[in-house]
């Protein structure tokens, strides 16, 4: 036994490569997701340090196997989500409010550059780091795409291949040479529906060009430090633009088809573990009663910030007055056979001691295992916030979900499970409407293909040819050996905007015609004149 295990070592070390991966510490999804890869690379046997920028240090690093190199906060650097979630020093009620209006886009991608900014700055200027990156002569460097810092310090330190990962979607693929519609990718952003009629598909348009505006205000300002830091950067587009191979967090099974190139490599799924049994205390919360319903918005969008009218609805217990002395039928309590199990994150608040504790079928709890708890084939429902990790949770352990998603990523996220038929798309705007959250629930709990086709879509997703982690070590390994495939980069991003759209074409086309008219119209008229004169002549002929 001990020489074939020896020979596979032998083989693994052979072909071990040198990794850096760049953590940008700014949001626990992004964090888990880029730390999930680090340690994947490394089971596979390759050299992989952990570049970790500390924009906010109270995270977890992501990666608990790899090589860390720290770069300790910049002040401000946690701007983004200071500026986010706070207002006056007031949390924000983001489940009330509207994160894609024109304004609030591009005021969220400017705080967020601040924040990049500050602490790529930080980095840059670390005596030394820089240098000693480049020395350690990397072959490859995967880079959260998010914070472009990562593209730029690929320029610096010259490793053989440059690796931008999403932990989301790539929502604007230009760089790559991937050219979306205006219309059919974007309209889900808009309300999580897809949509055919003229303003709807016109609000698509607007939104597509907010998305835009977003990242081109991330870039630019990015741009102007490494121009100020290192004069003569590249553009961090060229620099995107000549990756080796890029990743994404989707699975083309539980996601809108769309355009894509062979270079972008899907690998949603990559973050689900292997569920444990639950302990007897979970155990006997989903025996309660025939149906068990998962309540969970995240960890951003807090059940305990909500406003009271959204707290209550989802009871539907209204206030006492002078006036009026009246108690609605409650949402929650209108399921005398279902148990909701309600992540609150303050069980001694008032709302969670004097209202939701006294119904019987509703269990708060400030923390619980969700992930066996979605693999338990007793769990009947989960209402989500959509993030991506719960999505992909959702599809592997087959759930019926209803899905309220707050902002960023998980609009677009809720329309693709609603469009592949495991979910329902719930607006936010609508929490405070306890008819409407009941027929909802209502709906997921009565209707059967929810279920069957959620169970479908997870042996699909058990029986594909290729998993997330073999999609992941294999295209790495590929990309750390060969560099960046000329065959790989679309011709098109050679071609300015006026030879892409074939402006200047259209031009000419358009020029010819209307020379051909003008030239057309002259004829006719020197015609008529020859006519007229002939009828002259004919008329003086006869006198």
């Amino acid at each position: 036994m001990r020489s074939p295990l020896l020979i596979v070592l032998l083989f693994t070390c052979i072909h071990s490569y040198k990794i850096l991966v760049y953590i940008p510490k700014f949001a626990i999804s992004h964090i888990h997701f880029m730390g999930k890869i680090t340690d994947t690379l490394i089971d596979a046997g390759h050299d992989v340090t952990a570049l970790i920028s500390e924009m906010d240090a109270s995270m977890p690093d992501g990666t608990k196997k790899a090589k860390i190199v720290r770069v300790s906060p910049a002040e401000g650097a946690n701007h983004m989500n200071t500026h986010f979630m706070e207002k006056d020093a007031t949390p924000v009620d983001i489940f009330d409010k509207d994160l894609y209006t024109y304004s609030d886009m591009v005021e969220n991608a400017y705080h967020n550059s601040v924040s990049f900014c500050r602490q790529c700055r930080k980095l840059l200027t670390t005596p030394g780091l820089v240098e000693r990156l480049k020395n350690e002569k990397y072959d490859a460097l995967i880079t959260e795409a998010f914070d472009n810092c990562g593209v730029g310090l690929c320029n610096l330190i010259s490793p053989r291949a440059l690796i931008p990962v999403s932990s989301t979607m790539f929502f604007d693929p230009r760089e790559f040479g991937v050219f979306h519609s205006l219309i059919t990718e974007s309209s889900a952003l808009v309300d999580a529906r897809l949509h055919s009629n003229l303003l709807s598909r016109i609000n698509s348009i607007y939104m597509r060009f907010v998305m835009w505006s977003f990242y081109s205000t991330q870039e630019i300002r990015m741009k102007r430090m490494f121009d100020e830091l290192y004069p003569g950067t590249p553009s961090l587009s060229h620099l995107i633009s000549n990756a080796a191979v890029a990743f994404s967090n989707t699975d083309p099974l539980t996601d809108f088809a769309r355009p894509t190139i062979s270079k972008i490599i899907p690998i949603g799924g990559l973050t689900v573990a292997n569920p444990k049994p639950l302990d007897k205390y979970w155990s006997d919360i989903l025996s309660l009663r025939p149906q068990t319903v998962l309540v969970s918005f995240g960890s951003i969008a807090k059940s305990v910030f909500m406003s009271p009218a959204r707290k209550y609805a989802l009871l539907n217990v209204s206030k006492t007055t002078s006036s009026k002395n009246v108690m609605h039928c409650q949402a929650f309590a209108s399921f005398p056979y279902t148990t909701f199990i309600w992540k609150y994150e303050d069980k001694s608040d008032y709302f969670a001691s004097f209202n939701a504790s006294k119904m019987e079928n509703i269990v708060l709890t400030d923390w619980m295992p969700q992930l066996d708890i979605l693999a338990d084939p007793r769990l009947s429902l989960f209402i989500s916030h959509a993030g991506k990790a719960s999505c992909h949770e959702i599809t592997h352990f087959g759930v019926p979900s209803l899905l309220i998603p707050i902002f960023g990523d998980q609009v677009y996220n809720a329309a693709a499970l609603a469009h592949i038929g495991v979910a329902q798309v719930f607006n936010k705007l609508d929490m405070t409407n306890a008819d409407k959250v009941r027929g909802a629930i209502e709906e997921m709990l009565g209707n059967s293909e929810y279920k069957e086709t959620a169970l479908r879509i997870r042996d699909q997703l058990e029986a594909r040819p290729t998993s997330p982690v073999e999609n992941l070590v294999k295209n790495v390994e590929f990309a750390a050996r060969f560099g960046p495939s000329k065959s790989l980069r679309p011709l098109n991003l050679e071609l300015s905007t006026i030879q892409f759209l074939g402006i200047d074409i259209l031009l000419i086309v358009v020029i010819s015609i209307v020379f051909i008219l003008l030239v057309i119209r002259f004829i006719i008229r020197i015609l008529r004149s020859l006519m007229a004169l002939t009828r002259i002549e004919k008329t003086n002929k006869m006198e």
